[in-house]
């Protein structure tokens, strides 16, 4: 899948900080353009559109990092799923805000809800299936922003993006 925003963005607005913001939603994805220009700028768009399918490619990596950063902040959580039968990935990615003027790209990562948090599994101790265990969902605040930057680098930051 090739992602694009030509379909044209959800709503605009202006942030806190006096920049806009277009939004787009690919599939389950939110996306904002952030642009210090104008409403609608779309040398802006264009740029990020340009910049998308790098990004793209580069969530499961942003995933691998978020993941590894969150197991310092909430072992107890991972120590339960890593000795589940339970495969799949906990978290993913729900939202990217582009900075085309900079060419970096802050990935909110966070529950993934493909996952099957709520039916029970079991210990890959029991070998035998006898005692069903409910592994703890990810806490609601529990977001990880990783900056993929124009080089391609991901780093986690702190805050929000």
């Amino acid at each position: 899948m090739h992602p694009s925003l030509k379909q044209g963005p959800l709503g605009i607005y202006a942030d806190r900080n006096g920049d806009f913001r277009s939004e787009y939603q690919i599939g389950t994805r939110l996306i904002w353009v952030v642009c210090r220009h104008h409403i609608g700028c779309q040398p802006c768009v264009d740029k990020a559109d340009a910049l998308l399918r790098d990004i793209w490619v580069a969530m499961p990596d942003a995933v691998a990092v978020a993941e590894d950063y969150s197991r310092t902040i909430i072992p107890e959580f991972w120590r339960q799923h890593d000795m589940s039968q339970r495969e799949g990935a906990r978290m993913a990615v729900w939202g990217i805000t582009i900075t085309p003027s900079t060419g970096e790209a802050c990935c909110d990562i966070s529950t993934n809800f493909d996952f099957d948090f709520d039916s029970p599994t079991f210990s890959k101790d029991d070998v035998w299936n006898e005692t069903p265990i409910v592994l703890p969902d990810l806490p609601d605040s529990h977001h990880i922003y990783v900056v993929r930057n124009c080089s391609g680098q991901l780093t986690v930051v702190s805050g929000h993006c």
